[in-house]
């Protein structure tokens, strides 16, 4: 795998074709909806008193997003970065706000732009939480991301990631204190999605279930059962009112959810046309993208991922798409 810098491998998670890393991260950049100070990796971006989102800086130096609660006894964070460097600085900045340990962190899913800091820390003391599959997945199909063919140095990276201490694959409630914070698994992204509420604040933290306004990694999607997580969500309670924190884009609301699902259904709906008329692999991307492209180009990546996600949502509706098995314990 030929690596420009080290920020490009930052967006691992987003990442289909190792060849294209250099471009995606540019055109992740130039999405950003926040923009951080140049010595800063991330944004930290406050929603509710004790609740912060870290959104990833204009340079994709954290390569996802992340957040914390501050409960009256401890602290949790989702998700952990690519980079451990920008992982220490969140601990800084929780340390500024709280001197309350860090007693948990949440893996949304496995893909290592989340969960590459994990280590950090699991040293700061913290307990890490994922669904059940990702224990089985974080060590081997993080490989996949990289091509048939990782460098010894990625290879090395991935197969030092640590492993969950929790598993799950059905709700878990935590409480810090008197705050509730629920974990919920949910189907679509990869197989082993979790999303993480806090009722007390109406707001959610996503990771790779959401995408604000940036062309999504479907490589291990289920685009249909992704739509009806997403329709449950705008259809939950206090939708309206409530926060949502994607795993790449910034701070969104329920009209940025629906959006989202908008750009997927268009996305299964213009594939199954066209193979329903008889089109298939490069036609169907020639004929498909113009469409895609009047609906959703002004997406970030859309140029880059976009073909990509329709080759993937073909081999998805013919029953071809590789995914992730599911763990047996």
């Amino acid at each position: 795998m030929r690596q420009s810098s080290i920020a490009a491998l930052r967006l691992v998670g987003m990442l289909i074709r190792p060849a294209a890393v250099a471009a995606a991260l540019l055109a992740i950049q130039s999405s950003a909806t926040t923009v951080a100070p140049a010595a800063d990796p991330f944004t930290l971006t406050p929603i509710a008193p004790g609740v912060y989102a870290a959104i990833d800086g204009p340079a994709g130096r954290s390569g996802s997003n992340a957040g914390f609660v501050i409960g009256d006894d401890g602290v949790l964070v989702i998700d952990s970065f690519f980079d451990p460097e920008a992982t220490k600085v969140l601990i800084a900045d929780i340390r500024k706000l709280t001197p309350k340990p860090i007693r948990y962190v949440v893996n949304t899913h496995y893909h290592a732009d989340h969960v590459a800091g994990d280590a950090v820390l699991r040293a700061a003391g913290a307990i890490i939480i994922a669904h059940r599959n990702v224990r089985g997945w974080v060590r081997t199909e993080n490989l996949h991301l990289f091509g048939a063919h990782p460098s010894p140095r990625i290879a090395a990276m991935v197969t030092a990631l640590p492993l969950p201490d929790v598993t799950i694959d059905h709700d878990l409630t935590i409480w810090l204190g008197k705050r509730k914070i629920l974990i919920q698994p949910v189907l679509g992204h990869t197989g082993g999605d979790l999303i993480v509420t806090v009722p007390d604040a109406k707001t959610v933290y996503c990771g790779d279930i959401l995408w604000r306004h940036v062309s999504p990694n479907i490589i291990d999607g289920d685009v249909a059962s992704w739509l009806s997580t997403l329709a449950e969500m705008l259809h939950a309670t206090d939708a309206s009112d409530t926060t949502f924190v994607p795993g790449h884009g910034g701070v969104a609301t329920a009209r940025d959810v629906f959006d989202f699902q908008r750009y997927l259904g268009d996305l299964r709906a213009l594939v199954s046309r066209d193979r329903d008329r008889g089109l298939s692999a490069k036609a169907l991307i020639d004929a498909a993208l113009p469409e895609f492209a009047q609906l959703h180009g002004d997406w970030g990546s859309f140029a880059y991922f976009a073909p990509l996600e329709l080759g993937y949502m073909e081999d998805e509706l013919a029953g071809r798409k590789r995914r992730p098995q599911s763990v047996v314990d």
